[in-house]
């Protein structure tokens, strides 16, 4: 079948419409497939090698759900396993043996052990992160939101937007998680996602709360060495930042407030904005690149909303529009 199939994550009222499947057609036009009922799958990731994707659950009690999908897009749930609460972030291993959940309200990291069929096996251990930051009202306690894989040399990173802290992990053989070290960013960034730099040998770290893009050298200081700070927005609205995605020499970013995704030069010692598009919605909170398209999760217009992307992240003529319900999540099969 021609063009990607792809996987639509969303928050629910009463499990309604839950996981969808749909295909991205080559000028951005997307068909759905089929639904699957389920609560709250907010952020929705693959497996490296098999045909199964993970959902999170994001509600008080936690958890995710495995998924076997066809080429036709229809999807039967192969599993499930308990998270700390809110698990807002997903990732697998490369080796496809483990998946870790970034759980919000939680204030962990669950592992749970996959199968090589990737059925959740077991969820075999959880690391408790503790702190506050200056925000009263946003960093009152721990909470992380994404475990980033093969940041910098580090296996696992946990971005915590609650403490301003990034913290590595290292999980063993036999299933234990375990805390390697913490570096800390400037308080109050409110840090939300990470991304190894092109030099291979620096990070990027989008701050939600501080609305900015913030080049860091992770070493042995304490202190994560800020290099270069900018601002996701070039406009005087308040963005909350969300999505944080590497593309070539640039960086993409989701500006919820301002409803744009900026686009900036990381090659420039100022972070350079290149270009800012609207998104043709409200609070771009997720999107996916794929062939030069950017498909924009539109959570409060409910809408994905595909946009044209060239090679210099320029561009941004609005190419098609896809009503669902509170959309937070496009994942594209690779």
């Amino acid at each position: 079948m021609s063009g990607h199939l792809a996987l639509v994550g969303c928050y629910t009222s009463d499990g309604a419409p839950g996981l969808q499947s749909v295909r991205v057609h080559r000028h951005g036009d997307v068909e759905p497939l089929s639904a699957l009922e389920m609560e709250s799958p907010s952020c929705v990731v693959w497996h490296p090698t098999l045909p199964v994707a993970y959902a999170t659950n994001e509600t008080a009690a936690g958890g995710v759900t495995a998924v076997a999908v066809d080429g036709a897009g229809g999807m039967r749930v192969l599993g499930t396993a308990s998270t700390g609460g809110s698990p807002c972030h997903a990732t697998v291993t490369a080796d496809g043996r483990w998946l870790l959940t970034a759980d919000y309200t939680g204030s962990t990291v669950t592992l749970v052990e996959l199968d090589p069929d990737g059925r959740p096996r077991a969820t075999v251990d959880s690391a408790h992160l503790v702190g506050s930051g200056p925000d009263a009202e946003r960093q009152e306690q721990s909470h992380p939101h994404m475990v980033a894989t093969d940041v910098v040399g580090e296996m696992l990173v946990c971005v915590d937007l609650g403490t301003d802290l990034l913290t590595s992990l290292a999980i063993s053989d036999r299933g234990q998680l375990t805390q390697e070290r913490t570096w800390r960013l400037p308080p109050g960034t409110g840090p939300r996602q990470i991304v190894t730099h092109p030099d291979g040998g620096t990070a990027l770290v989008v701050g939600e709360l501080s609305g900015t893009l913030l080049h860091v050298r992770l070493g042995d200081s304490d202190d994560a060495e800020v290099l270069a700070e900018a601002p996701t927005t070039s406009g005087d609205e308040r963005s909350l930042p969300a999505q944080l995605t590497a593309y070539g020499d640039h960086v993409l970013v989701s500006n919820r407030g301002p409803d744009t995704v900026a686009v900036l030069d990381v090659r420039s010692s100022s972070l350079a904005h290149v270009a800012e598009l609207p998104t043709g919605g409200r609070w771009p909170r997720h999107f996916a690149v794929v062939d030069g398209l950017l498909l924009v999760a539109n959570e409060d217009s409910s809408t994905i909303e595909t946009l044209e992307l060239d090679a210099g992240g320029s561009g941004g003529r609005l190419t098609s529009s896809f009503t669902t319900a509170k959309p937070t999540w496009v994942a594209v099969r690779g």
